[in-house]
Order: structure tokens, then sequence, then C-alpha cells
């Protein structure tokens, strides 16, 4: 028999063991006493009465630290049950979930392991926007054409930070997106992630087309604010930047690259797999209308 209790102090401890296994079920689950253990006393209490811990009889087996924003949307931080005690049922989720306020719409980000996905899917979730991760291993030799219309030139710090502003902006052009400011740029070039040689302007006939970086995530280069300008899209161009970004970063010692895609940009994952890279990865939004599920 399931009972969902609040979590107290003195089941803390308890709970300490299963957030150590948060992962288990899905990689992005937060982990709750990073926070947690930097907090005073009131912001404690207050992180306390956000999570939902399950009982199977007498032994906890699971719990749910959600937030609640704007009334009506709930956030799940983190959700697990141990497996031994699910086998793919769905109930101790379906206690967890009704634990969450009715009439609100939760939404969950996920990175698929199969298991977690057909699981949640049978509670009543469905998938919303999502990225895919993409990786590749680089091959000892790599060729490269060259395309005589276009140059490539590799930004210099302290002197291209307003250009690759201007270029950024005018390639990511969206009418709900904040334009990218030099403090923005500068403030990039601080980070750890940050790789130096790896930043690349494209050029048609001396004119500025396109952009695109690589940094360093856990020691793998990962390609970012990687694009073409509207006008010059659908020329092929897109490739050959991607191409000079790999042998750019086979020249530095790399041997292997990731890069990260929303689902919905086909074009982007077209061109991606055309030169080799592979979706190793799958991460969404799941998305939960409460009140509409119950059982």
């Amino acid at each position: 028999m399931y009972k969902c209790i609040k979590l107290i102090k003195k089941n803390l401890k308890y709970f300490r063991e299963l957030n150590s296994k948060r992962t288990l079920f899905n990689s992005l689950n937060k982990d709750f006493f990073q926070v947690y253990d930097n907090c005073n006393f009131i912001q404690k209490m207050i992180l306390r009465n956000k999570v939902k811990l399950i009982k199977n009889n007498v032994k906890y087996i699971g719990y749910i630290w959600t937030d609640i924003y704007n009334k009506n949307v709930c956030y799940i931080n983190a959700m697990n049950v141990l497996y031994g005690y699910n086998n793919m049922s769905s109930l101790p989720y379906k206690y967890l979930i009704n634990t969450i306020k009715e009439n609100c719409i939760i939404r969950y980000l996920c990175e698929n392991n199969d298991y977690n996905f057909k699981l949640l899917k049978s509670v009543g979730f469905e998938k919303k926007e999502g990225t895919l991760i993409l990786y590749k291993e680089l091959p000892e030799n790599m060729h490269f054409i060259l395309n005589r219309e276009l140059e490539f030139e590799m930004l210099q710090k302290g002197k291209d930070e307003g250009k690759r502003c201007e270029i950024q902006n005018k390639i990511f052009q969206e009418d709900n997106r904040v334009p990218l400011t030099l403090e923005d740029i500068f403030f990039d070039e601080v980070q750890d992630y940050y790789f130096e040689k790896g930043a690349v302007f494209l050029k048609k006939n001396n004119e500025y087309i396109g952009y695109g970086q690589f940094i360093i995530e856990n020691g793998i280069p990962v390609i970012v604010n990687f694009g073409i300008i509207k006008e010059f899209r659908g020329k092929g161009y897109s490739k050959f930047l991607l191409m000079y970004i790999l042998k750019l970063i086979h020249s530095n010692g790399f041997n292997k690259i990731i890069i990260k895609v929303k689902n919905s940009n086909y074009i982007a994952l077209n061109l991606y797999k055309s030169v080799g890279f592979e979706v190793k990865k799958e991460q969404y939004y799941l998305e939960l209308r409460h009140g509409d599920n119950d059982f």
C-alpha cells in the first residue's frame, strides 16, 4: 500500500538516500541537497515543503520535488521511485503527481532512457519542445575542400567583440529574442568553458555572413552559436563553416565533438547528420494537464 507524506526533519536521512539515486530515473533530476545544505533555517523549511515522499508500507521508496510558478504551472525538479518497488508500474508515480494541486500544467525536463518516457507516457505526460544531443568522433585525417567564394577569419579577442555581437544578433534574430549586448560577449569570454582559439567568422566577398564557435564542457568540445545570416542561407555555406570548425577542433587536439539542436530544427539536424553526427541523447520537456488524468 502506497502513502505520500511530507518531508520533515525526522525523515530527512531517508530522503538523502533517495536523492543520491535521483539519476537512475532521469539524469536531469536536480540535486536537492546541493541547494538545501547551503540554506538558512527558514529557507530549509520552505524547501522541505516542496517535497513529498512515498512509502510502500514502512519503507521510503520515492519522492517528488516541485516548484509552482504563476499559480497554474508546476515544474518537477526531480522525481524518482526505486526500480525494485515499481517494476514499470506507473501507480507510485501517480500517487506522487496527485500530491500536486489540481488544475495546473505540470512540466518536467527529462532525458530519455526509454524506460522513463514509456512510464511517464502511461501516466499521461506528452512530449513538448526538446533538445537533441549529437556526437561525432573525428577521424585522424580530415579533408577540407575550400570554396573560393568563402573566407574564414578567427575572432580576435579584445578587437572583434562588437562584430561578433552584431553578426549573432542578425543570425538569431527573432521577435521574442532579447538581442545580445557587448556585456554578454565579454561575460562569455571570461567563463571557464570559453576556448579562445575556437571562434570563427565566415565571409563572402569581404562580407560577414556567418559565425560559429566551440566551447569546452567536461573536456569535450561543444559547437555553439553556429549559424548563417538569413539572406545567405540555403546555399550550402553552413556546411563549409561546420567542416571548418570540425577541422579547427581536430587541429587543437580533440577527437570528439558534441552539438545540441532543438528537435524542431530539421534543417540543422539534417546538416549535422550529413557530416556524420549521430543522436546520442534526447532531452524533452514533458507536460501533463493535471486534473485530466487522475486515477
